[in-house]
């Protein structure tokens, strides 16, 4: 596929490196010079440096060959105007970052489709679900939504007071009727297990499931963890993603606190948020933290445009005894070491935003859409080719190819989500959610494929 993006910020950058990394012919339009000579080093696409509104840079580009534009520019006008060229060029698929709340399809008279614009990104939204997922479900060790939202993934750590517990698989599934919950995987001191029905789930394992998004509260009963409103929750930020989310958590906690270390920009927030109480003030500061007594805070959330202050704040507000703490930042460099000094969950914007154009607009089928922090444990998405040897026969009967490295977690039969049972048949032109050992990968991905033979047993 040729893919042209225009903006090599976080974003941009992110899905070049995926899009090429998967062997597609990636060009991308910056106007950094600095930033071109540094993507011309480590990645293998190709390059033009130049504005993304001139028609010459993106005819340098090779605009008229691509079957996708991107332009995720800084400037919601300059996605625009790039989108609106590529429409007039006969580009089939032409996506846009958009962040003023102003540009809007509905309720004005303004329609980005006749702008030229297929699909919107917005990242700051992105992130705001992404977060929600945690507040949501207080506890959770990893989360994802697949399948544009229908297809829930959560992990959880299992206690002894859950029902859960010293049970099999199968006994799971007869006892409590799981069959639209599959745990897919099981992390039991440090190792990754693949499950079977035998295998018994234990006091300290962590528990990866897959569900349709309608399930959530039966997992939460199999867990234990039954919805209720949070006493307290503050944001820390002076950002759009700050006034979004505390928004949106206004149904989640009974007091919502944003602080706010811009005075001007509180002051704004402060008219758009009712129900929320903003202030001004600077939660790298432990006086402040404890002016709004962030020990009885069920959650913390730093979402501010300096992702050091973002760690520290959090880092902080642990100490003070805050519940769990979530940042968000640019870097993952040094993820892990924060996480073991206390921040619960880091948020990588970039990240979430390339998944999601990848996931719910690209539709890329193969590939891997979630990394486990974890395990060396991959979930990838493959489309059942004609002639595979995987369709049409029950999954039962598959298992010896795919058992103990391998699992199908979800199956989407147009736009139809099913969790699957070992008498699912798979057919051609399904999309299917596979988790896998990482070393595995390309033999699953292999197996999906018209005249792939498969092995008896997995490698390793």
């Amino acid at each position: 596929m040729n893919i042209l993006i225009v903006g090599a910020g976080t974003v941009g950058y992110s899905l070049a490196e995926q899009l090429s990394r998967q062997g597609h012919q990636v060009s991308v339009v910056e106007r950094n010079e600095a930033l071109c000579n540094k993507i011309n080093e480590k990645l293998d696409v190709f390059t033009v440096n130049g504005v993304g509104t001139s028609p010459q840079v993106l005819e340098s580009a090779g605009i008229r060959t691509a079957h996708t534009v991107i332009a995720v520019t800084p400037w919601d006008d300059t996605n625009l105007v790039v989108c609106n060229f590529a429409k007039q060029l006969g580009v089939q698929r032409r996506i846009a970052r958009k962040k003023s709340a102003e540009i809007n399809e509905t309720g004005t008279a303004i329609s980005l489709t006749e702008l030229g614009v297929s699909h919107v990104i917005e990242p700051e939204k992105e992130v705001v679900r992404n977060i929600l997922q945690y507040v949501d479900l207080p506890g959770v060790t990893e989360t994802a939504n697949f399948h544009s939202g229908s297809v829930f993934l959560r992990g959880y750590r299992i206690t002894e007071d859950m029902p859960v517990v010293n049970q099999t698989l199968y006994d799971l599934n007869t006892s409590l009727k799981l069959q639209n919950i599959l745990i897919v995987l099981i992390i039991r001191a440090g190792m990754s297990i693949i499950p079977t029905g035998t295998d018994t789930i234990m006091p300290g394992d962590e528990i990866i499931a897959i569900m349709p998004a309608e399930s959530i509260d039966q997992f939460r009963q199999v867990i234990d963890r039954l919805r209720k409103k949070l006493k307290k929750v503050i944001v820390s930020g002076d950002t759009l993603t700050a006034v979004l989310l505390s928004r949106e958590l206004k149904a989640m906690a009974e007091q919502v606190i944003m602080i706010d270390p811009d005075p001007k920009h509180a002051q704004i927030a402060s008219t758009q948020l009712d129900g929320v109480d903003v202030l001004n003030g600077d939660c790298t500061e432990t006086e402040m933290l404890q002016e709004v007594h962030a020990e009885s805070a069920s959650f913390f959330i730093a979402v501010g445009k300096e992702p050091e202050d973002n760690i520290l704040a959090c880092l902080l507000a642990k100490a003070e005894g805050a519940g769990e703490v979530v940042a968000v930042s640019a870097n993952e460099r040094h993820a892990r070491l924060f996480q073991q000094l206390g921040v619960d969950h880091i948020i990588f914007p970039q990240a979430i935003t390339s998944q999601s154009i990848m996931d719910n607009i690209l539709h890329i089928p193969i590939g891997a859409l979630f990394m486990f922090r974890d395990a060396d444990v991959d979930i990838l998405r493959v489309t059942v080719e004609k002639g595979s040897k995987m369709a049409g026969k029950p999954l039962r009967e598959l298992t010896r190819s795919l058992m103990k490295s391998a699992i199908v977690g979800s199956i989407c039969k147009q736009d139809r989500v099913i969790i699957p049972s070992g008498e699912t048949v798979i057919e051609p032109g399904d999309e299917v959610l596979v988790l896998c050992h990482r070393d595995n990968s390309q033999y699953v991905n292999n197996t999906f494929r018209a005249g792939f033979h498969l092995n008896i047993g997995l490698p390793g």
